[in-house]
């Protein structure tokens, strides 16, 4: 406290200085340059009338001098060349009278100009009928008459025009008397300012000394106190010198690596700070321990494993940070570093839940993508050659609806086990979803692919399914397509796996069906192009509708806030509102969602623009358009048309979307976030390829899959799951939203365990987006049915 006070005291200081220096200096500089100013105004004034009047009496001299030269000529051409410069210079002298009244005469230098020109007057007739007497050459007495009365008047012209000159001279001392007066003045202002300034600089600097004493106690009290914190705190610290060797250790850092710390100080930081790599278990270096780092730095491996004098190794992560002296040099290193042990195998079991299917332990939906995208990458940059199987039990929704869902899950978990033994070590068996399997067989081409899935469909025509007394016979189908350079997308190779099997199953079941490129048939049966035209026609007929649900806060903390998030309807030809799984699916397989996407934040930007400033929205985005490299500049365009703020917008994205698209979705979050926009992770929980990709996200919120929000009441396993994502995001500063929250039971349960927001059927039904007219061309289709007459369950999980 000491110190900022003792610097803004001392900066006042020197400020109060240096505006009485400046204050001194203006001061001066202007009272000197006022007096020579006025000085100079004053004497040009006066040297200006001292000159005409002068120039006034020589030329009444002169004339008089004309006079008598005109008198004493004999020659009559001399004669009328002296009268016209006589007559020229009563001219000259009724100018030099108008010049010395333009300059502006004080009231005694009025008056004396007043008696030279009553002179004037009075001198003047006599003075022209001399000069007649003398042109006429009527010269009896002229003589007497100039010697005796002409010149008598121009001595007094004369005398009268000396008295102005001295006038002139009596004003002009008494200007310089008070021009020396203002110097005195200002002179003694400025030794005055000089007196202060001095002064306060004594003050100053007795108040610095005073100051800084008090700084160096107050340093040394910050100093014990800093230690006293640090003793307290629970992360670990180690300071390094700029050579790297450790000077001081907290009673956290003595724990966890087992050194004293008068036994490491003056080690080298990497002798008591023994890292690995988890996963290499090869030894890593921190900058730290050079001692010198150029900035901070946080988090250098998410996978550091500190090793303890006694041999404990310690899941950890760490910072550091440069040390400077007062002129910025660095002097060392501090480094930070918390056992996160714990959380590190809670994350690990996540990512695995997350990338798994509960059921029955295999690689789920979002991970079977991710390795797909990664075969058919493989085969377009290294040419080679992998095989699909999409595999789904042909009695299994008999099984199902004669013995329950316990037996079907029981099914799946032997049609699993069964299957696991048959393929090779390097291919992938997955649940895709119900009772739909797939197997990525990599580095495998068709006629191989082919035996392996005639032993998967010879073991399970083997296979008997005892349920109680029953006992169930299970076939499968079995689509078979291959992946090669000429793959297009993952959607396109798993539609024609998909294709493959409708057809095996279409053919008589259990049995396999290999896709060929010129396949028409199966092309035929798959019949899902026909959306794509579909779709196009409704938007040229504009039958899309933006529908909404609300998601209401259930904390009250500031910042949370109801909104809206946004759901897209189509509207068939005859009417009918279609519910979005019935075209997203084939917008997504055959790349026209990203149309679909601009139209809906095009649409819904629109809308909130012509609504108050407290409304919010949620807009879904597709995996399409994180991976258009142009959609960014179409939002972007869209906040600039509409001149909304994108505070107001809420982008939902899958993780699967995001990791399809990986540089292009951190830039597009990245840039849309700086705006102010905020990012949700949908469908959270369902399944991710790997639960390190949510540290990596700069996300604010997580959604909560449904499926575990729905049954959490009654299932203890799903009640875990929706805590644990709850916790895990709230300690990574993410808020989080429960999907599918359909009663009051689970929302007071939500609401106990700490989430910060819940969306459902049971908190709010979706309804029509009510659009400005002027936000659709045309006529705005609207469906036969409203949306409250309708079976909930018709409108499907919105996908936008």
């Amino acid at each position: 406290m000491f110190r900022y006070k003792s610097k803004s005291l001392i900066a006042s200081g020197f400020v109060l200085v240096l505006a009485l220096t400046v204050a001194l200096a203006g001061v001066g500089l202007t009272r000197i340059t006022a007096i020579h100013n006025h000085l100079k105004l004053v004497t040009e004034k006066y040297n200006a009338k001292a000159d005409i009047i002068f120039s006034m009496r020589h030329v009444a001299r002169e004339r008089a001098l004309s006079t008598y030269a005109m008198f004493i000529m004999d020659d009559p051409f001399d004669r009328e060349e002296e009268l016209r410069r006589f007559t020229s210079m009563a001219a000259e002298f009724i100018q030099l009278r108008d010049r010395l009244m333009e300059i502006g005469l004080e009231q005694r230098e009025q008056l004396a100009l007043d008696k030279v020109l009553e002179q004037v007057r009075i001198y003047q007739p006599l003075h022209l009928a001399l000069v007649e007497r003398i042109t006429s050459e009527r010269l009896t007495g002229v003589k007497e008459e100039i010697l005796r009365h002409d010149l008598l008047r121009q001595r007094t012209m004369l005398g009268l025009l000396d008295e102005m000159v001295e006038l002139e001279r009596v004003e002009s001392e008494k200007a310089t008397a008070q021009a020396t007066r203002e110097y005195n003045s200002a002179y003694l202002v400025m030794v005055l300012l000089t007196a202060i300034i001095i002064a306060s600089g004594f003050l100053i600097a007795a108040y610095v000394i005073y100051r800084t004493r008090l700084v160096e106690q107050a340093l040394a009290q910050e100093k014990e106190h800093a230690e006293i914190t640090l003793h307290s705190v629970g992360d670990a610290v180690i300071a390094a010198d700029e050579q790297g060797n450790v000077n001081y250790m907290n009673p956290a850092a003595e724990h966890m690596t087992g050194w004293r710390n008068a036994e490491a100080r003056g080690q080298p930081l990497r002798n008591i700070y023994h890292i690995i790599n988890e996963t290499t278990r090869k030894p890593l270096e921190h900058p730290a321990m050079m001692g010198v780092l150029d900035a901070p730095i946080t988090g250098l491996d998410k996978h550091t494993l500190l090793v303890s004098r006694s041999g404990r190794e310690l899941a950890v992560e760490d910072n550091a940070a440069p040390v400077r002296n007062s002129d910025g040099e660095d002097i060392g290193a501090i480094l930070v570093f918390r056992d996160v042990t714990e959380q590190r195998q809670m994350q690990k079991q996540l990512s695995w839940q997350a990338s798994h299917d509960p059921l029955t332990g295999l690689a789920n939906r979002r991970e079977f993508e991710v390795l797909l995208e990664r075969l058919i990458s493989s085969a377009r940059e290294q040419d080679k050659r992998h095989v699909l199987l999409y595999l789904d039990l042909d009695q299994f929704k008999v099984i199902n609806d004669t013995c329950g869902h316990v037996a079907g899950d029981e099914l799946l978990r032997q049609i699993a086990g069964l299957m696991r033994p048959l393929i090779r070590d390097s291919d992938t068996l997955t649940r895709l979803g119900g009772d739909e399997f797939g197997i990525l067989l990599e580095g495998c081409y068709i006629p191989q692919a082919e035996q392996i899935a005639h032993k998967v469909l010879e073991a399970l025509e083997d296979f008997r399914f005892v349920w109680q007394d029953k006992t169930f016979r299970v076939g499968v189908s079995i689509g078979l397509v291959g992946i090669h350079a000429g793959s297009h997308t993952a959607s396109s190779v798993l539609s024609a796996a998909d294709g493959a099997c409708y057809m095996a199953k279409d053919k008589g079941r259990n049995r396999i069906w290999v896709h060929q490129e010129d396949d028409h048939e199966t092309t035929h049966r798959q019949g899902e192009m026909e959306w794509v035209s579909r779709i196009m026609r409704a938007f040229d007929e504009n039958r899309f509708v933006l529908y909404f649900q609300r998601i209401m806060p259930l904390v009250t903390t500031a910042g949370d806030y109801p909104y809206r998030e946004v759901l897209v309807r189509m509207i068939d030809e005859n009417g009918e509102l279609v519910p979005p799984m019935a075209f997203i699916p084939a917008a997504e397989r055959y790349g026209v969602m990203s149309t679909v996407d601009r139209w809906v934040v095009k649409t819904a930007l629109a809308w909130l623009a012509d609504h108050a400033s407290d409304e919010h929205l949620a807009i879904n985005l597709s995996s399409q358009s994180l991976g258009d490299e142009d959609f960014l500049k179409f939002v972007m365009e869209q906040f600039r048309t509409t001149r909304l703020s994108p505070r107001r917008i809420c982008f939902e994205i899958t993780e699967t979307a995001a990791i399809a698209n990986w540089n292009r979705a951190t830039h597009f979050i990245a840039a849309l976030r700086a705006l102010g926009c905020r990012f949700a992770l949908d469908d959270f929980g369902s399944g991710m390829s790997s639960f390190g990709y949510l540290k990596s996200l700069p996300i604010d919120i997580i959604k909560i899959d449904g499926a575990f929000v729905r049954d959490m009441i009654d299932d203890e396993v799903d009640y875990a799951m929706v805590e644990a994502v709850n916790r895990i995001g709230h300690v990574m500063g993410i808020r989080t939203t429960a999907e599918y929250v359909e009663n009051d039971k689970i929302l007071e349960k939500l609401r106990e365990m700490g989430v910060d927001y819940a969306q459902g059927y049971g908190l709010h039904i979706p309804q029509p987006l009510e659009l400005p007219s002027d936000v659709l061309a045309g006529k705005v289709v609207t469906a036969k049915k409203k949306p409250f007459d309708m079976d909930i369950s018709a409108l499907g999980r919105p996908a936008v």
